[in-house]
């Protein structure tokens, strides 16, 4: 059962469901929330009960968001000026008894219109499932470099989401997957959305563009690291986590000079190993500055729940213990989470640098990322004093927050805390005297002068001081004044 792309009416449907709102807030507004698999599984009698009306927007959610069948004349009446008939030879519905039927999900997101294999309560996946979006869609797209470029890759496009996403800013793209059933779903999707610089390639990881470079390359690999080889889009059959080096590799080798690469990964971690050991030996050797963005790590127990929940006991305690054999059998005491942001840059002095990501990435991250990688290239390649003469401002989206304490009478301040209300949120502490270096970082004076005024007024430490502002300038809390050219190679 396959989607039909060259169908005549695929575009028209996309302005059909938009224009009952399917794809803005009115269907969250409608819903309450996002609806994921989770909530439709756990919340469904929740979700019938405010969608219970026959407006069409209620309808097409329940059809196509819920998965639950829905009278004819109802889902006439939202199709509208689309037949059924259309909608049954474009595979996406089915008729039976005087009900019309999903076979496949459809789901909105960041302007796009997806269609992906439903999972039903009770009805077991198959091995070349095809998801919808999830956490790791929107974690990708957010950590994704956006400039113009002429070349894009999605390695292991699924859906076709990465693709259509890079369709916007990328001349030509390449989706590949070795998943038939993801690229005609993805063929579809993009003639729904009425992309045409895509090309869709079938193969394993980067065979099918062997000798090819690209711009800028993405991917959410099956990166899972389990003893299966259920799923395609979860199990990749190799051991431990050899997928992620190897796919780590492949992006950097297919990347043109200047581009960028961002690979979801997870990796495994023997017994007291840093959580970032594994992602630098990966590295060793290549052509390629590293970001490592690191989301936490799970124990192996942990992590095997999370792939295997499941309401038949027997079978979840039998993964269990499947798959916590396995990761005794390797070595592996926990797992670690996260992605790897790449810019190739042969025969330099390339750099790694890892951080820990408090919370999720809240929004596009790209114009941070790039502050980053410029940030260290110029503090590796001109130094201090290049840094010192530089104009810096606080990033306008940064927070302060303080909490005080009644002491004699007055408030005294007990701690302060900086952070990212968007991007890569990141957060610290800080003492008075960062607090004032934020402060004095305003773009009208440089850095040097900042510093100075800080320590010949306030008493602050020079070298401390240099080490908060280079931490700031790290992690994109400071940005340069138009007077100050800090961009990365592209």
């Amino acid at each position: 059962m396959l989607v039909r792309s060259e169908v005549a009416g695929v575009p028209r449907l996309k302005r059909v469901l938009a224009g009952h709102g399917y794809l803005g807030r009115e269907a969250i507004s409608a819903l309450g929330e996002p609806v994921s698999d989770a909530h439709r599984r756990a919340d469904l009698p929740l979700y019938l009960r405010r969608l219970a009306s026959a407006a069409p927007l209620h309808v097409l959610l329940r059809l196509f968001g819920l998965g639950v069948p829905v009278g004819e004349g109802e889902a006439r009446a939202a199709v509208a000026p689309l037949e059924l008939d259309e909608l049954d030879e474009m595979g996406l519905t089915e008729r039976r008894d005087g009900q019309v039927r999903a076979r496949f999900g459809l789901a909105a997101f960041d302007g796009l219109l997806l269609a992906h294999d439903r999972i039903e309560e009770g009805v077991g996946l198959e091995s070349d499932h095809v998801l919808g979006v999830n956490p790791t869609t929107e974690n990708l797209a957010q950590l994704t470099v956006r400039r113009r470029v002429r070349s894009a890759l999605d390695m292991g496009c699924g859906n076709g989401v990465q693709a259509l996403l890079l369709a916007r800013h990328a001349e030509r793209v390449t989706g590949v997957d070795k998943n038939p059933r993801a690229l005609a779903l993805a063929r579809f999707n993009a003639r729904l959305n009425g992309v045409e610089n895509v090309e869709w390639l079938e193969g394993d990881f980067f065979a099918p563009v062997s000798g090819r470079r690209f711009d800028l390359v993405v991917s959410n690999p099956p990166y899972v690291i389990s003893p299966e080889s259920r799923f395609v889009f979860r199990d990749a059959g190799r051991e431990g986590d050899s997928v992620s080096a190897e796919v780590v590799a492949g992006a950097a080798a297919h990347l043109e000079e200047g581009g960028h690469a961002t690979v979801l990964c997870n990796w495994a971690l023997a017994e007291d190993e840093d959580w970032s050991a594994p992602p630098r030996r990966w590295m060793k050797g290549a052509d390629c500055d590293a970001l490592l963005l690191y989301r936490g790590s799970q124990d192996g127990f942990e992590y095997a729940a999370t792939w295997n929940r499941s309401r038949d006991r027997v079978a979840y305690q039998e993964a269990l213990d499947r798959w916590t054999v396995y990761f005794g059998k390797l070595g592996i005491s926990a797992i670690g989470l996260g992605a790897l942001v790449l810019r190739r840059r042969a025969g330099a002095q390339v750099f790694f640098q890892a951080e820990e990501l408090p919370n999720r990435p809240q929004g596009p991250a790209s114009e941070q990322i790039l502050r980053m990688i410029a940030a260290q290239e110029l503090l590796q390649e001109k130094g201090e004093a290049s840094f010192l003469a530089g104009r810096w401002r606080a990033e306008p989206r940064h927070r302060v927050e303080q909490r005080l304490t009644p002491a004699a009478g007055r408030y005294e301040l007990e701690e302060a805390r900086v952070l990212l209300e968007d991007g890569l949120r990141f957060e610290g502490l800080l003492d008075a005297h960062a607090l004032e270096l934020l402060r004095l970082c305003d773009g009208r004076r440089t850095l040097g002068d900042a510093v100075g005024a800080l320590c010949n007024q306030g008493g602050a430490e020079r070298g401390s001081v240099l080490a908060v502002a280079r931490r700031f300038f790290s992690l994109g809390f400071l940005v340069p004044d138009d007077s100050t050219v800090v961009e990365g190679r592209s």
